[in-house]
């Protein structure tokens, strides 16, 4: 009985540390009786927040540029960005980057989901300059006050749609985020917080995902001289995504022949600015993005 109980009590550190309570994910099951509707996260820093003028589309996309000047109908989103927020669904549209000139990946992916029959939805939570492993989640596994705000305000929406009779089903997330912690020793660990975050975030966010949740994350820029190793941070990415179903990452400086290449602004006249995507980069990877989001 004794070496019973020490046996017990041996393991339950060992369970806490593998976080067997916390990260348990397991799709549910689709109600035939219920029609839901798709809801896709998009989280990290400011190239995911948006940094990228959308003046500079007028012209390159006429269409697109009128149609999300006045707002797409058929995909609404709600977003937190740097802490300014818009708790109802609304149309999406430019502006709901760091600035009202500027736009994220939302753009792209809602141009993406637009082609789907039903309507969709999006949260966006972002937050430029943050940093995964010291306000998200760390390499040692503890959820940080990033994450615990951000998760508060996607779950809040998600209950706010439910309130509507909206039935939603979170399909996915687009993080993109990794810049900040290139620039501390930990990047060699950003995989593993990295896993971390993914696991809570399924674990967390599991009452609403339902058959699969797919998780899309991209490579930092690596032809700049603004990051510290960013091949270090881009690796992690795709341990991390080569070690889970439905995860998958997009490799953005050209690396073979399934990338695609984005460009800095500064690279493109568009400002000197050498931390940012241009604009048609900014909206190719929001489009990438959101081919994956749908896969």
């Amino acid at each position: 009985m004794k070496n019973k109980l020490l046996t017990s009590l041996l393991l339950i550190p060992m369970c806490l540390l593998a976080g067997c309570d916390s990260t348990s994910y397991k799709p549910k099951e689709l109600d035939p009786n219920v029609k839901y509707d798709d809801v896709y996260l998009i989280m990290g820093q400011s190239n995911a927040s948006g940094v990228s003028e959308h003046k500079y589309l007028k012209d390159v996309e006429p269409e697109l540029y009128e149609t999300y000047s006045k707002g797409n109908e058929k995909v609404l989103i709600s977003y937190d960005v740097i802490y300014q927020n818009e708790n109802e669904f609304v149309p999406t549209k430019f502006g709901f980057g760091d600035d009202e000139q500027y736009f994220g990946p939302e753009i792209g992916i809602a141009d993406v989901l637009s082609k789907k029959e039903s309507k969709s939805y999006i949260i966006k939570a972002t937050l430029s300059a943050s940093c995964l492993q010291n306000e998200y989640v760390s390499n040692k596994g503890k959820k940080l006050k990033q994450y615990n705000y951000f998760l508060k305000f996607i779950k809040k929406q998600l209950k706010a749609l439910e309130a509507n009779s909206i039935h939603p089903r979170v399909r996915g997330m687009f993080w993109m985020q990794g810049e900040s912690d290139s620039f501390f020793d930990f990047r060699y660990k950003y995989d593993i917080a990295e896993q971390y975050f993914l696991d809570y975030i399924r674990h967390d966010l599991n009452n609403w995902i339902y058959e699969y949740f797919n998780f899309v994350d991209a490579y930092i820029f690596t032809k700049g001289i603004c990051w510290v190793e960013p091949e270090v941070i881009n690796a992690c990415k795709q341990k991390v995504c080569d070690s889970n179903e439905h995860c998958y990452c997009i490799k953005t400086n050209g690396e073979d022949e399934t990338a695609i290449t984005l460009d800095i602004k500064s690279n493109t006249n568009e400002e000197n600015d050498l931390a940012h995507y241009c604009s048609k980069s900014m909206l190719l990877l929001g489009r990438t993005a959101g081919s994956y989001l749908i896969k």
